[in-house]
């Protein structure tokens, strides 16, 4: 029995409003679901990051940063704001997908190459925080698609791609230098195949390299004047040694955080081939999971754009040179699902448009019950009384900058440091641009935030100390304040303020405090 192709599936029109709707979602679920950005102040770090707009931070390459005080320049500050920013990287980056498997002739499968991975962790829960990991979500796909673009295209439209290839992997680098073993994996694919090569006696790929390098020397420059504080900080991570958890999580990353749309794909057209050829569906699932992942021959292009970042970085962990992190894992599946489809298709061709159209059918229903959890998991943290559900960030901005207000009438606050990165909420919450520092002025990275002369400027150190209910000892960042306003001969008794959550989403309020410390401007002489 044959199929035909439900051509609302697959007609190229429809597929947008399919991602964008999938997106959407997901933005107000895990809003609903968190009434907070993050619990490690991610995203609040990189608004601080954001103002102002500069070519590196003390941790980081500044592309991610630069992403989100763009966005905000535009759209209101707020947590629902934010969610959408996080969801439109992964549409641009699902458009990228998609592109790559046009480039890769794939035909009626590129659309569910990129529709699929909305069923995997990355592109929907794990999204949903955007910080430098997420913001490759966006870009590797896109650079894959032009490195394809650029070999397969001549004259002057293969200069023009060749040219976005350049500033798209150098925007790569700029949001993470794990980025480089991405690029690096590239060589393969080029290398193997005859078209790669055949590029590489042209022009184009040394004017994608010269356009990377012009759009990256502002950052090098940068970090060379900055004591190189963000290559400190990525080789700080790889501690010289293997630690053979963290390869083992690595390892098992592309089957754990694509699981879902992996067992979706291969089980929709195991069932359909099934019943095609009366053959046992067990049988047909096995043999169709066991070799989804395999490559065509040396020279597959898709297979190798699909593992070498998977690949590069497990050997670098099992070399010892990094300590792997799970989360690094989050932007490597870009091709994966262009993968299983190419594989599919060759194994078992008569079984695509039925198992497409299964798949279909469930996307509508997927997306209710994704906002129906989304409200669950609310209502269960706000009747357990989670913690991270309950903090008053946005309610404690506003409130520490009112009192400061009226402490000083008349007067503006200039700056803010104390706990990084959640003193960032204040400018988030409540004074937009304030700029925010690492600790307190006179240390290397608050000169890295460009904080300049202090004396001259009213500031502000906030230290969190958590909910009153259950009281901390003194913190690293108390301390800290306290000693270097004894230095300074500045004031070091604290004020305390409480704030609470009310209203419907919060029927179990919970006080927090939080320590202010002023630091007034000196009185001009």
């Amino acid at each position: 029995m044959h199929h035909s192709v439900d051509p609302v599936l697959l007609r190229t029109p429809r597929v947008l409003p399919w991602l964008v709707a999938a997106c959407l979602a997901w933005a107000v679920a895990s809003w609903l679901a968190s009434a907070n950005l993050d619990g490690y102040n991610d995203m609040l770090e990189n608004y601080a990051w954001s103002q102002p707009l500069r070519w590196g931070t003390h941790k980081h390459p500044p592309f991610f940063a630069w992403a989100v005080g763009l966005w905000f320049a535009v759209f209101p500050q707020n947590d629902l704001a934010y969610r959408l920013l996080s969801y439109a990287n992964v549409l641009a980056g699902l458009c990228g997908v998609w592109m790559l498997g046009r480039r890769l002739r794939l035909g009626q499968l590129a659309p569910w190459g990129a529709l699929l991975l909305l069923w995997s962790l990355p592109y929907t829960n794990l999204a949903g925080k955007f910080n430098a990991n997420s913001q490759l979500l966006s870009l590797w796909p896109w650079a894959a698609a032009l490195l394809l673009a650029s070999w397969q295209e001549r004259g002057w439209r293969g200069a023009w791609f060749s040219a976005w290839l350049g500033l798209v992997a150098a925007a790569c680098m700029l949001s993470k230098y794990y980025s480089g073993v991405f690029l690096a994996g590239f060589l393969v694919p080029v290398l193997l195949h005859g078209e790669g090569r055949r590029w590489l006696a042209t022009p184009r790929p040394y004017l994608a390299l010269a356009v990377f390098a012009l759009a990256l020397f502002p950052h090098v420059a940068w970090v060379a004047s900055h004591d190189w504080a963000p290559l400190g900080y990525a080789m700080d991570q790889g501690g010289g040694q293997v630690v053979w958890r963290y390869v083992a999580r690595f390892a098992l990353a592309p089957l754990f955080y694509w699981l879902p749309a992996w067992l979706a794909l291969c089980l929709a057209w195991a069932r359909v081939q099934a019943r095609e050829d009366g053959a046992p569906w067990a049988r047909a699932a096995l043999r169709l999971l066991a070799r989804s992942w395999l490559p065509r021959g040396w020279d597959d292009v898709l297979f190798w754009l699909a593992c070498m970042p998977w690949a590069l970085t497990l050997a670098f962990g099992l070399a010892g040179v990094v300590e792997l992190s799970t989360p690094w894992a989050i932007p490597i599946g870009y091709a994966f699902a262009l993968l299983w489809l190419r594989n599919l298709q060759r194994l078992a061709p008569a079984a695509a448009d039925g198992a497409l159209q299964r798949l279909g059918r469930a996307w509508w229903p997927m997306l209710a019950l994704v906002l129906l959890l989304g409200v669950a998991w609310a209502t269960v943290n706000a009747l357990r009384g989670d913690k991270g559900y309950y903090r008053p960030t946005q309610d404690a901005a506003r409130a520490i900058l009112q009192a400061w207000q009226q402490r000083h009438p008349g007067q503006r606050l200039d700056w803010v440091g104390g706990d990084w990165a959640e003193n960032a909420m204040l400018a988030f919450y409540a004074q937009p641009h304030l700029l925010t520092v690492p600790g307190v002025p006179g240390t290397e990275i608050a000169r890295l935030s460009a904080l300049g002369a202090w004396q001259g400027r009213n500031g502000l150190l906030l230290c969190p100390l958590g909910p009153v209910a259950a009281p901390q000892p003194a913190s690293d960042c108390q301390r800290q304040a306290q000693d270097w306003l004894g230095a300074q001969g500045l004031p070091v008794q604290a004020r305390v303020l409480q704030v609470q959550r009310g209203g419907w989403r919060f029927p179990r309020p919970q006080a927090w405090a939080y320590a202010v410390y002023d630091v007034d401007a000196a009185p001009a002489r």
